[in-house]
């Protein structure tokens, strides 16, 4: 990443350290990132510890770029990483591309200039605290943005239009975006609107800015010590960023309209939620007149998490991981047998379905069990 200094450093420094919310680690990056700003920014922190960087120019600049600086490690201290060519991979914790990927491609985008309204969140993987904060203090800064965009998805594809079950972006916004980020990067990069998006800092702000999203950014299997990032898709993806006009993107949505994902459809309850971020975690308590919920770091699921995500996955055909889930579940010892004596083709949309609903009663592991008993072939 020579011809990307800022990006490969970012990149590095976020990757190098674990970053618990309200941790040494999490403070580090963010007075790493207020220091390497470039000197026409002037940053500034909030009341629970955002960083603002405000580098609009005209009123005509709505755009804001959201990034969380927080992993899920418990603890500080330095992280490992496996470095290939191609690929960085995660060595005994979660490797932090959720989000250092984001941070990354922020730190691009500001020291280009690219005239936009840029956050660094705090406590994102614990329920979006700072996310939640400047929504219920800084309403009247939202308000003067059209689009709201986070890089804080997994895989390479994803232009996110839906979080939780309930819509954050408009089609027609997904739609262009999607076409700008091909047509930036040569057709370098391949992506596509999704409604399969589940929670990152920008669902706390759809009761307010029109166009929310969220956007695949090359990292996989976040959360665990099989992360890993996708470098060379990284990189395309912040060089084409840099050469889109956001301003130029279509507002449609009506952020006083919520919008479910399947209108009267009820998982165990989620569909009578009230808000996109009501749906995160399927648990927590309301917090302020947003409707908006965020759960607890102590109560949260994290198995829960990367099930509904290897779920969602199924419904489009992509069915490993799981399958690999419920191998593990089941025979640990040995899950490569295990996987001898089930069929993918059995994973049904009425199976999916179920599954689905059983994530809101029972544990995992007892789903996970359940699940190979129904897609069992015999010895």
């Amino acid at each position: 990443m020579r011809k990307n200094s800022i990006l490969n450093k970012a990149l590095s420094r976020a990757l190098s350290i674990k970053r618990p919310h309200k941790g040494l680690g999490e403070k580090l990056m963010l007075d790493w990132i207020a220091n390497h700003l470039p000197d026409v920014a002037e940053p500034h922190f909030d009341g629970i510890g955002n960083l603002h960087v405000d580098l609009r120019v005209t009123p005509l600049n709505r755009t804001l770029f959201v990034a969380h600086v927080d992993t899920v490690h418990r603890n500080d201290g330095p992280n490992k990483i496996r470095k290939t060519k191609g690929k960085w991979y995660a060595n005994g914790a979660a490797l932090g591309a959720d989000d250092g990927a984001g941070i990354a491609i922020l730190m691009q985008l500001i020291t280009q200039l690219k005239p936009a309204y840029y956050i660094f969140t705090v406590g994102e993987e614990c329920g979006g605290h700072g996310a939640t904060y400047v929504a219920e203090h800084d309403a009247d800064l939202l308000r003067e943005f059209d689009r709201a965009i986070a890089f804080d998805r997994r895989g390479s594809s994803d232009v996110i239009t839906h979080q939780g079950y309930g819509r954050c972006c408009s089609d027609a916004f997904g739609e262009a975006l999607s076409t700008a980020l091909m047509a930036c990067s040569n057709d370098k990069l391949l992506y596509m609107p999704s409604d399969a998006g589940i929670y990152t800092d920008t669902a706390e702000f759809v009761d307010i800015i029109p166009e929310c999203t969220n956007i695949s950014c090359g990292y996989m299997y976040e959360h665990s010590d099989r992360e890993e990032l996708n470098i060379d898709h990284l990189v395309a993806l912040a060089n084409t960023v840099c050469r889109i006009d956001w301003d130029a993107l279509p507002t449609d949505r009506d952020p006083s309209v919520r919008e479910s994902k399947w209108a009267g459809y009820d998982y165990g309850g989620w569909g009578k939620a009230t808000s996109v971020s009501s749906f995160v975690g399927g648990h927590g308590h309301d917090h302020g007149d947003h409707g908006n919920w965020y759960f607890d770091d102590e109560g949260y699921d994290w198995d829960k998490d990367i099930l509904r995500e290897a779920i969602y996955d199924a419904r489009l055909g992509i069915t490993d991981d799981l399958i690999d889930l419920m191998c593990d579940a089941v025979y640990p010892e040995d899950p490569y047998l295990a996987r001898r004596y089930v069929s993918a083709k059995k994973l049904t949309d009425e199976v999916l379905d179920e599954v689905m609903k059983q994530v809101t009663v029972y544990d995992t592991d007892t789903i996970l069990c359940s699940l190979y008993d129904t897609l069992y072939t015999g010895a």
